[in-house]
């Protein structure tokens, strides 16, 4: 479980009155913005987003690896894993 200190709350008033500031807070550490003293959002450097896309591309390959893998593994047709992978691919688009 993620924990956050003090250090790391804003208010979403201090945010619009001083943008720069928490720019450059947030490439030390993730800000979480509140608003009425609720959480709304999450302030992240660009490097710290990057990271959260590369992990999180990363599991999604790894659920259609395990659903691959979870086939029956009869292949009348004789497919490569890259081709069942774009058919999967291709029926979750429709």
């Amino acid at each position: 479980m993620l924990q956050f200190d003090l250090d790391s709350l804003v208010s979403a008033t201090a945010l619009s009155r001083s943008p720069g500031k928490y720019l450059a807070k947030c490439k030390e550490k993730p800000l979480l913005i509140l608003k009425n003293n609720e959480v709304e959002g999450v302030l992240l450097s660009t490097e710290a987003y990057r990271e959260l896309l590369e992990a999180y591309e990363l599991v999604q390959d790894m659920k259609l690896a395990r659903e691959i893998f979870e086939q029956p593994t009869d292949n009348p047709e004789d497919k490569d894993v890259f081709e069942i992978m774009r058919e999967i691919e291709e029926q979750k688009d429709v």
